[in-house]
């Protein structure tokens, strides 16, 4: 009976202690926003005006396995539906259940090194480690991460003048969309891109720096599930020359081209042989109640049939206001301008392989609660062409940040955890008369 009662008091004080364990090492945060949106439509379009409602709820979490060891996880659901007529019906819900799952160790070393290893963002350029709804100051994004351009993953044109009848395809919503997929393969400059692979990267006072190999491309990310994976190398680094102020630099090239077509490549190649190249610049300042974020990108892509490699070259502006601790407001300027063609053209026209494209979005936000914030915006979508879509776009936005374990919470629960597990120790050795062993965090509870 001794034997019993012993056996379930360490078992539960084994349990009590695991759970204050998890407690001290877990941490979870959950992101919630709902959009109403009020876009234009193109010229010809019915009905003229597209509403709709959205909303994206992200898990993010993380799990100290050791001192030096870490395990991270991100998973997002997204819904849209059209509150007016949409032929056919729009409705639909995205679901990424692991978007981000990796493990990360920490080296100690002066250098700062880290390693990381799984699935993670893409370590090209800066805004993906802030496109999250209560980081981003606005509520659309920059245009090189959402403009789906002429270039497809899963097309080969026969020849330039394809180019010239694809410029007609839709868009999403200009600037609330982060798909990855794009029913048609066009691919945007920069994708919302979370490969697999393998990452190195830290920093000292001044100087950050990573390099990464991952299985698929910067415009065009793979699951790793898919076919059509490949090592592909990124590399990357900043300096801050003085306090909150950074530029960095980015570095990437790899094929971009889904297998399947294949079949239908030149003879002598294969879809490896079309690789994008990218680099990029970024910049951060923080001037008292004023943040200025910009991002330059140069890249270009090798595509089957055409004899140049296809450029574009996009940046984007955005600067951040704070008037009161709970309202501020923002605007974020982009622009993208696309190579033209120097042959292939048979009436000697030079046209581009995609119309420029420039915007601005204005926004403004206060925050009703500590983690509640309310704003809205509008961005002005145009077109450098004969034809000018007016696609512009108005939203409102809520979005609510819930941190399970704030300090608090935290010092709270393991107290009680703590105090739990003494309880069970002390009930075992008065039951046996001799309390002499005890840990002295327990020994100081027991009574005289």
């Amino acid at each position: 009976m001794r034997q019993t009662v012993y056996g379930l008091v360490v078992l539960l004080s084994f349990l009590a202690s695991v759970a204050a364990f998890a407690e001290d090492r877990l941490s979870v945060q959950l992101i919630a926003d709902g959009i109403l949106t009020h876009a234009q439509q193109p010229v010809g379009l019915k009905p003229k005006s597209d509403y709709r409602a959205a909303g994206q709820a992200v898990v993010l979490g993380s799990y100290r396995l050791t001192s030096s060891l870490f395990a991270f996880y991100e998973g997002r659901m997204s819904h849209v539906e059209g509150l007016n007529h949409h032929d056919p019906r729009l409705r639909q819900t995205t679901t990424a259940g692991v978007l981000q799952g990796y493990l990360r160790y920490s080296t100690r070393l002066p250098s700062g090194l880290n390693l990381q290893a799984g699935k993670f963002g893409h370590p090209f350029g800066q805004f993906l480690t802030r496109n999250y709804a209560d980081q981003n100051p606005l509520i659309g994004f920059p245009f090189i991460y959402t403009h789906r351009t002429t270039i497809r993953s899963n097309q080969i044109p026969a020849s330039a003048y394809d180019f010239l009848r694809w410029q007609a395809r839709s868009q999403p919503v200009p600037g609330y969309s982060t798909s990855a997929d794009s029913p048609g393969g066009w691919l945007p400059l920069i994708n919302f891109a979370y490969p697999a692979g393998l990452m190195a990267f830290g920093s000292t006072t001044r100087v950050d720096y990573r390099f990464a190999v991952i299985n698929s491309s910067l415009s065009n990310p793979l699951n790793p599930a898919r076919s059509g994976q490949t090592a592909q190398w990124v590399i990357g680094g900043g300096i801050a020359p003085f306090q909150r102020f950074r530029l960095g630099a980015s570095f990437t090239e790899g094929p971009f081209l889904d297998p399947v077509i294949s079949s239908k490549l030149p003879a002598g190649t294969v879809w490896r042989d079309y690789t994008q190249r990218a680099l990029g610049a970024d910049m951060q300042l923080t001037l008292r109640h004023l943040d200025l974020h910009a991002e330059l990108l140069s890249t270009n892509f090798k595509v089957p049939c055409i004899s140049q490699r296809l450029g574009a070259t996009g940046y984007f502006l955005e600067l951040k206001r704070t008037l009161t601790p709970r309202l501020f407001v923002a605007g974020r300027w982009n622009q993208i301008y696309f190579d033209r063609f120097r042959t292939g053209i048979t009436n000697g026209e030079r046209r581009r392989f995609d119309y420029n494209r420039y915007s601005l979005e204005l926004g403004l936000g206060y925050h009703l609660f500590e983690k509640l914030l309310a704003r809205g915006s509008y961005q002005l979508n145009r077109t450098v062409a004969g034809i000018e879509p007016r696609d512009d776009i108005a939203g409102f936005q809520l979005v609510y940040r819930f941190d399970p374990r704030k300090p608090a919470a935290q010092a709270l629960v393991s107290r009680q955890m703590a105090e739990r597990r003494c309880t069970l120790w002390l009930v075992w050795c008065r039951w046996e008369g001799n309390c002499g062993w005890l840990v002295p965090e327990c020994a100081a509870d027991q009574n005289p």
